[in-house]
Order: structure tokens, then C-alpha cells, then sequence
């Protein structure tokens, strides 16, 4: 299983707007084969800092979704919401504790 960290900062007055985008592809998300689970965050005093993990059953799962039309097009519908591109963070286990 790995983990995917992504990182949004939202121009003010579109958070609203954005939710709704978010919304929308988490939704198309749950039917992506290997999708687990995603929430949605927010810095606890800034709303304009949004922050999605989502874990996949594996890199392949999430490689098709990162490509995938749809998730491009809600990317495309969301850019002029934000600041800046998205960062994205792929974590895995670690065997450290191992």
C-alpha cells in the first residue's frame, strides 16, 4: 500500500469553488480499481491550504489515476483556483522499524 500526499494552495474567494471540484473527482476516485481511501484537510487557520491524502493498493493504481482523463480534466478545471501546481508526496512503508 502506498500513500499520496497532495498539496493545493487556493487563491481567496475560490475555496468554495474548489470544494466542489474536489468533490467531484473524489467521487470519480472510489470507482478507480486500487483507489482505498482519500480525505480532505485544511491548515487548521488557513482554508487556502488544502491538503488530500489518499492511500492506493499500490504505485500502478496511482499511476493510472495521476494519468487518467478524468483526473487531468479536474486538474485542468481547477488550475485558475490555485496558487501555484500541486505538489505531490508518494510515501511508502519503511522498513526502519523492520
Amino acid at each position: 500500500m502506498i500513500r499520496v500526499i497532495i498539496e493545493r494552495k487556493i487563491k481567496k474567494g475560490c475555496v468554495d469553488e474548489y470544494l466542489e471540484l474536489i468533490r467531484r473527482a473524489r467521487k470519480q476516485a472510489n470507482t478507480v480499481e486500487g483507489f482505498i481511501a482519500g480525505e480532505l484537510l485544511q491548515e487548521k487557520d488557513n482554508a487556502h491550504h488544502a491538503i488530500i491524502i489518499s492511500s492506493w493498493e499500490n504505485n500502478q493504481a496511482w499511476d493510472a489515476w495521476a494519468v487518467s482523463e478524468i483526473r487531468l480534466q479536474a486538474i485542468n478545471g481547477m488550475r485558475s483556483l490555485l496558487e501555484s501546481d500541486e505538489t505531490v508526496t508518494i510515501l511508502e512503508n519503511s522498513n526502519i522499524l523492520a
